[in-house]
């Protein structure tokens, strides 16, 4: 296989992961729109929604990430909005922990600043906490899964090109393949 070859082959890879990523994505949202908002389960399972959303944006070994159009919305404001959210939320509040940056995410500034509020309870059995959390409401999940839909079909689309130039001059019968070995 040339080098070229191989480099289309991972960029397939690369769009095939990707693809099911936004897919889990689009599960857990559709999940947490049936959950309680104030459940104890909530920020922890958008933390993994915005860490899930941005792994084929990050490099990955041997496979890199996805193309720089990607993380584009030059026609689409509101995408361009939950992309960079879902970014500063992975980075943030989920990733890196930071409370200060985190609240730059809540859109009310009171609960920007109630958000930097770290507190414990003192009482008879000790002490507990009540920790910040940033999350976003119900309403912002419809947009969460407007946006991966938005980049499955970007995705399809690129998968439909490699496929077909990586089969180019082949005969492949309908059915399962896998890439690197009975592909291409």
């Amino acid at each position: 296989m040339s080098n070229k070859q191989e480099a289309q082959v991972r960029a397939l890879k690369r769009l095939i992961l990707a693809h099911i990523t936004f897919q889990q994505v689009i599960a857990a949202c559709e999940f947490l729109h049936d959950s309680d908002e104030h459940a104890q389960f909530y920020g922890t399972f958008f933390s993994g929604i915005c860490v899930s959303y941005m792994r084929p944006f990050m490099s990955a070994e041997r496979l890199g990430q996805l193309p720089a159009d990607y993380s584009m919305f030059t026609k689409d404001p509101d995408h361009a909005r939950t992309h960079e959210d879902l970014k500063n939320g992975r980075n943030w509040a989920y990733a890196h922990n930071s409370p200060d940056q985190a609240a730059g995410l809540l859109v009310n500034a009171q609960q920007q600043e109630e958000q930097k509020r770290i507190r414990f309870v003192l009482h008879g059995r000790g002490i507990t906490f009540n920790p910040p959390e940033v999350t976003w409401p119900k309403s912002r999940l419809h947009a969460i899964v407007s946006l991966c839909r938005f980049q499955i079909d970007r995705v399809m689309r690129d998968v439909h090109d490699l496929v077909k130039h990586l089969g180019e001059g082949k005969r492949y019968e309908h059915g399962e393949y896998i890439i690197g070995e009975t592909f291409p």
